[in-house]
């Protein structure tokens, strides 16, 4: 086993060293060093096979090991004095069943030698007279693969004082093994993390261990090249990473498997051991879409809403050497449980638009490095531009198939109304006034035993086209066809002021239509069409209807049902009206009234209307008008001209 013997001038105290050992000013560390000159991450010891390593994390002060400064890691071994601040520190390998304290004594007189004067640029100053109160440090029990150890503790005379501008002491949970249970990485599971996690804002100005912002860096100026190889190694690092990413994904169409791609693409490249991507949607809520485990493994994957969370309103990639000491106290819950210890989170920004969230995690102490930060950054910029142009391709394809739905729905300029979004069409039904339009054609069944069904078939497909056509010149919405038959609507999706007199400009149209349709039948030698309409309008929910695999747009209500019963008792060439319908139509036609007639579904009879034809208009002269208006009432002159209803 191996154990750090710690002396200050209060006295000594020994450690027991276990797999992995963070040492600094912070409380989150496993052993905490209370010197003002010590980082709050100053370095980590780690447990290698039978071999012990010690690696600074970029301290201020440095870390010394017989009194040459650390540069990256270096190996220990037995008797290494380990000096950080004013604290130090002696290294021992010994047998467990032959565990002995070292006599303090010795300790101490050997600490307190004078330094060799060559070393005097290297080491630590002695301590002066006027300096604070001596440092002491707290060391805390850790669980490790179900065995607790807890490293011995001083007497009560010789418990150490936190300087008076050190932090408070915190106690630190043990890790617990295993990361977030059988539970599948969802949604939900995202927002059970989000419970867990609360915000300690007394910690929101707590030092993390490096960031950046989430712009890309530009490339080195040619100029530049000879003079700056490290950056110019960098630039080249940027430049491959970013082809082979463009090489693997850039012709992936589907979203999750472009995002796995791209997880699996940062896994060769960043030494992580989990990945999960999240994408924002509407909502603004990040959602994770994809997650990667580089032992293949099928755990559940729990990250830390506290780190998530900053990089979001920060726009900056943020890396952490320890999570936990990072984010301490109730802000690192998540960490601590999930065994988070290094962690590179990057935002995903495209044209100044965040898609989405990068996260790259490790269970180890200082697992990344400051180039992998920029590589990451630079990567989850590049996938969010990939990331876009898959969204937008989905869109488009989107649009294609709605416009070519909707166009055989809508007319074209109504179509294209709603795809833009200036019309909202809604999921479901909407109370709305509605004129309905129904047409049929006459003695249809009859003409069907005697004609081939081929013929029948091309004969309504082309009838279909000429009336759609009309339908959708007046802005109408087409329902269905049925058999023979046509419904048409005019208010819904897509309302105008005169809607039932567009109706009823539709069926006098398609009378005209079909006469020049007729004639050519007629010069084939075939039999003529005769189509009766009927138009009614009133109250109807509309909207779309049916199950979730077929969907239409379409009415529900009496005025549809009253619609097609009047085009029922039509006769060829009869454009039949209800009263309602005919109260609405105002001057611009020709109607006459009919019998009553019984409707199924009706109580009385009603009353209905012919519609012969569009009342003739012409265009009288303002001085005409002005000589024909009554004396002592003059009409106004200010038009060019008035218009008259010729059956006025």
């Amino acid at each position: 086993m191996a154990r750090l013997v710690v002396t200050t001038a209060e006295g000594q105290q020994v450690v027991d060293l276990q797999q992995t050992n963070s040492l600094g000013r912070h409380p989150s560390n496993s052993i905490q060093l209370l010197d003002k000159i010590v980082s709050k991450e100053h370095c980590i010891i780690e447990q290698r096979a039978n071999t012990f390593v010690l690696r600074d994390l970029g301290s201020l002060n440095g870390t010394y090991i017989n009194r040459e400064r650390v540069q990256g890691e270096q190996l220990l071994r037995h008797g290494d004095e380990i000096t950080l601040g004013q604290t130090k520190a002696l290294f021992e390998m010994v047998a467990s069943q032959h565990y002995q304290q070292r006599p303090a004594q010795a300790w101490q007189q050997h600490a307190q030698q004078a330094w060799p004067q060559q070393h005097a640029q290297q080491a630590p100053p002695p301590y002066a007279r006027q300096a604070p109160p001596p440092p002491a440090y707290s060391a805390r029990g850790q669980q490790h693969g179900g065995h607790h150890h807890t490293a011995p503790q001083p007497q009560p005379q010789q418990a150490p004082r936190p300087l008076p501008s050190s932090p408070p002491r915190r106690a630190l949970p043990p890790p617990v093994p295993g990361v977030g249970g059988a539970r599948k990485f969802n949604t939900s599971h995202l927002k059970a993390v989000n419970q867990q996690a609360t915000i300690d804002t007394d910690d929101e100005v707590r030092q993390i261990g490096a960031e950046i912002a989430a712009t890309e860096r530009d490339f080195l100026p040619y100029d530049d090249i000879a003079t700056n190889t490290a950056q110019l190694r960098a630039d080249y690092e940027r430049l491959r990473l970013s082809y082979e990413l463009t090489r693997d994904i850039a012709f992936e169409d589907d979203t999750s498997t472009l995002l796995e791609k791209i997880l699996k693409s940062i896994f060769r490249f960043i030494p992580a051991q989990r990945g999960v991507i999240f994408l924002q949607d509407e909502n603004g809520e990040m959602t994770p879409f994809a997650s990667h485990r580089n032992d293949g493994g099928s755990a559940a994957i729990t990250v830390s809403t506290t780190i998530l969370k900053k990089v979001v309103e920060d726009r900056k990639a943020v890396l952490t050497h320890d999570a936990a000491m990072d984010f301490a106290a109730s802000k690192g819950k998540s960490m601590i449980l999930n065994q988070i210890s290094s962690a590179i989170v990057a935002p995903m920004l495209h044209n100044e638009r965040l898609f989405g969230v990068l996260w790259l995690d490790s269970k180890s102490l200082a697992q990344f490095q400051p180039k992998d930060l920029e590589l990451v950054g630079a990567v989850a910029n590049q996938a969010a531009m990939f990331i876009e142009i898959n969204i937008l391709g989905k869109q488009i394809q989107d649009e294609v198939v709605t416009r070519e739905r909707l166009s055989r729905l809508l007319s074209p300029n109504v179509a294209e109304r709603v795809i833009n979004g200036q019309v909202d069409v809604k999921p479901g039904g909407a109370r709305t006034e509605c004129t309905v339009f129904n047409s049929d054609i006459r003695g249809f069944t009859r003409m069907s035993e005697h004609v081939p069904p081929e013929e029948i078939v091309e004969m309504l497909n082309s009838y279909f086209e000429l009336m759609v056509d009309v339908v959708f010149k007046y802005e109408g919405t087409l329902d269905k066809f049925m058999g023979d038959g046509i419904m048409a609507l005019w208010g819904a999706p897509v309302s105008h002021p005169d809607d039932p007199e567009r109706a009823v400009e539709c069926a006098i149209e398609q009378t005209e239509v079909l006469g020049l349709f007729n004639r050519q039948r007629m010069a084939q030698d075939k039999l003529p069409l005769g189509v009766g309409f009927g138009v009614h309008t009133g109250p109807v929910v509309a909207g779309y209807i049916g199950s979730s695999r077929a969907l239409s747009y379409t009415v529900i209500g009496d005025v549809a049902n009253t619609s097609a019963r009047l085009c029922a008792k039509a006769l060829a060439g009869q454009v039949v009206v209800s009263e309602t319908t005919r109260s609405k139509l105002g001057g611009r036609f020709e109607v006459e009234e009919l019998a009553p007639q019984r409707i199924r579904g009706k109580d009385k009879p009603m009353r209905l209307f012919n519609v012969v034809r569009r009342r003739p208009q012409v265009t009288v002269p303002d001085a005409m008008a002005v000589s024909t208006a009554p004396a002592g009432n003059p009409r106004d002159t200010s038009s060019a001209a008035a218009v008259v209803d010729a059956g006025e």
